[in-house]
């Protein structure tokens, strides 16, 4: 058998392995940059909100029966890979049992992923009144953490408190919110004269 006739005999045989050799190595290459950018693309929907909610509200109630406190919220966005959501102007009421609610509002709001820490961001709003209407105690301040599930609230910031008796400034506070008992941290000073607005609209 000639040389020529040789080599043509073994590309013959050989050819049809190769091609299938290089069409599997092309297929594995594509496969792999399918498989990169699909894990790509999930860690993108990991790293981005999954949905979000307008108007929210939420209603806790308790072994009673009966509505422990209300949690609202202009927009709610879920974060998946941290299980947090986001608020917008957060509004919440912590209903008491015998005595007035607290009201709470922020500007914005974090809930953590196990739903027991609750941060209002930026200017904090609380307050208590009367069921005629008037204001028992007013509270400004900002950046609250908030312990739903024990009613209580703590803050390093500045505080300002007004009740019909005067107006009270700090800095930093605890709130034991169910006890109606505030402990102000430090360079605390009181007016006895205080002014008290209506309860602004829900």
């Amino acid at each position: 058998m000639s040389a020529r006739l040789l080599q043509s005999s073994m590309l013959r045989r050989w050819l049809p392995s190769a091609l299938l050799l290089v069409l599997a190595v092309a297929t594995f290459i594509v496969s792999r940059q399918f498989d990169e950018a699909e894990s790509g693309a999930t860690r993108a929907r990991v790293d981005t909100p999954d949905f979000f909610m307008e108007r929210f509200v939420t209603t806790i109630m308790g072994v009673d029966g009966k509505p422990v406190r209300t949690i609202k919220a202009k927009e709610l966005v879920h974060y998946p890979e941290t299980n947090i959501k986001e608020l917008e102007e957060p509004y919440m009421v912590m209903y008491q049992t015998g005595s007035p609610s607290w009201h709470i509002r922020s500007e914005r709001g974090w809930i953590s992923a196990t739903g027991d820490v609750l941060l209002l961001l930026g200017a904090v709003h609380a307050w208590r009144s009367s069921k005629s209407g008037v204001r028992i105690i007013d509270i400004h301040t900002r950046d609250l953490r908030i312990l739903p599930e024990t009613d209580y609230g703590e803050t390093d910031k500045p505080v300002t408190i007004a009740t019909k008796d005067g107006r009270t400034v700090a800095m930093g506070m605890r709130a034991f919110l169910k006890e109606s008992r505030l402990e102000l941290m430090a360079q605390v000073k009181t007016q006895v004269t205080g002014h008290l607005d209506k309860p602004p609209a829900q």
